[in-house]
């Protein structure tokens, strides 16, 4: 087995150990399934809400995500339309709510997800509507919001009885992501199916004014689209989502970070990543820690809150046309419709080898991992050359609206000193130093 050692000839470098990791299979539902949530309370209390044909059922795990097994179901009648969840949420380990796909109507449970209560909204509900329940976000036990396309629905006493909102013209749209400000205010996006700015309802007046304000996009350009928001602290908001480029359904993966509970936004990542489907779901563990998703398998995890994202290599195994990400104490949990639970398990060491402000080489397994940061997204040549001064190997790495690692895979050399070298447009930018040995 071959380490491979850097020191940085131009940059004084720091070294620590850190892990190749890997997405680990810990079980799959049996059958044809559609997974609308994956949520953890707490390390040993994870839930999957998953839908089949005639019921939809609650999986759980008490193992920090480690093994499943199947823990309620909710039977639904052959004649009711209500047939697959949509998005569903956790408050605490009683009380939990699922909405559908079709239709305003919600189900409650206050016992762990043992049984549930289903709450008609009665002057939205029909069967066969258009209308359903974007999001539920609870802001205390009984303070609760959810959404559909035209109308706000919050409650005081836990779904007993509720208040509706016909929301105006101007922003009518999914509204998801929701949540409140404090008890008497409700945050909405304007438009959620190209939007990234908010609007905020005041319960006491019945008013709606702006909260935040999107970026503004060049004519010819798609619009920014938030789907998810991660919550570390009252103030902090990481959120996720997509611009379509317009060519064919690609799509740019974006991140941004909110230090003000989502008035100002800073965007963390701009940038096509394959498979160019944009992101679905994000979850941070802490302030530094974060996993955001994608359909068809996409993983991209920062360490460093934000500042830099790698993607694992997607695993046919995780390929699917859903996924849910959430944190199990300190491993991250992933799940895919059809395709079952895994986990960020640890296989094998590496180091973090040298940085700057501008360049980031990782070691992992047997890829040099290279981030450059450059929002101009230039391409640049790495070089390899021996001793001697025999150019061994080059490969192009391009650069990335923040860190984006790119892995270049390593050929095999033998023990000695090496040197390499990034270099743009014939000038070099970045040196370092590379000892292999046996």
């Amino acid at each position: 087995m071959k380490s491979i050692i850097f020191i940085t000839l131009v940059v004084i470098c720091y070294s620590y150990s850190n892990a190749t990791k890997k997405w680990i299979f810990k079980g799959e539902p049996p059958g044809s399934h559609d997974l609308a949530s994956l949520e953890c309370f707490d390390p040993y209390n994870c839930y999957a809400f998953i839908g089949f044909l005639d019921t939809n059922s609650i999986y759980k795990s008490t193992d920090k995500g480690n093994s499943w097994f199947r823990f309620s179901d909710l039977p639904l009648p052959r004649r009711d339309t209500l047939r697959s969840t949509y998005k569903c949420s956790v408050y605490d380990t009683l009380q939990l709510y699922m909405n559908y796909i079709r239709g305003a109507v919600m189900e409650k449970s206050t016992d762990g997800g043992r049984t549930f209560e289903r709450v008609y909204f009665e002057e939205l509900y029909k069967l066969n509507s258009v209308e359903r329940l974007y999001e539920t976000r609870m802001f205390t036990k009984d303070i609760g919001v959810s959404v559909t396309r035209t109308t706000l629905l919050y409650t005081f006493d836990n779904w007993e009885t509720y208040t509706a909102i016909t929301k105006p013209d101007s922003i009518r749209g999914a509204g998801a992501p929701i949540f409140f400000l404090d008890s008497n205010n409700i945050v909405t996006l304007k438009i959620s199916t190209f939007s990234d700015e908010y609007m905020i309802y005041n319960i006491p007046n019945n008013e709606w004014s702006q909260y935040s304000f999107g970026e503004d996009i060049p004519e010819g350009q798609e619009n920014k689209c938030m789907v998810d928001l991660s919550f570390v602290n009252h103030n902090l908001i990481y959120a996720c989502g997509f611009q379509h480029t317009g060519v064919a359904h690609y799509s740019k993966d974006l991140i941004w970070k909110s230090t003000d509970r989502g008035r100002t936004w800073v965007k963390l990542l701009d940038k096509l990543n394959p498979p160019g489907i944009g992101l679905r779901r994000i979850a941070f563990k802490d302030e530094n820690h974060g996993i955001a998703v994608g359909n068809w398998g996409k993983t991209l995890e920062t360490t460093d809150g934000g500042v830099s994202w790698f993607q694992y290599p997607i695993q046919d195994e995780m390929v699917s046309v859903s996924s849910e990400i959430t944190w199990a104490g300190e491993y991250a949990i992933y799940s895919s419709g059809g395709r079952g639970f895994f986990r960020l398990e640890t296989v094998t060491e590496v180091k973090e080898l040298s940085s700057n402000e501008k360049f980031r080489v990782y070691k992992s397994g047997n890829n040099l991992e290279i981030a450059i940061k450059d929002a101009n997204y230039s391409i640049y040549t790495l070089q390899i050359y021996n001793n001697s001064g025999q150019k061994l190997m080059t490969n192009s790495v391009p650069s990335a609206f923040g860190f984006i690692f790119e892995p270049i895979e390593l050929i095999d050399l033998t023990n000695g000193v090496y040197y390499y070298t990034i270099s743009f447009n014939g000038s070099v930018e970045y040196t370092g130093k590379l000892a292999i040995i046996e």
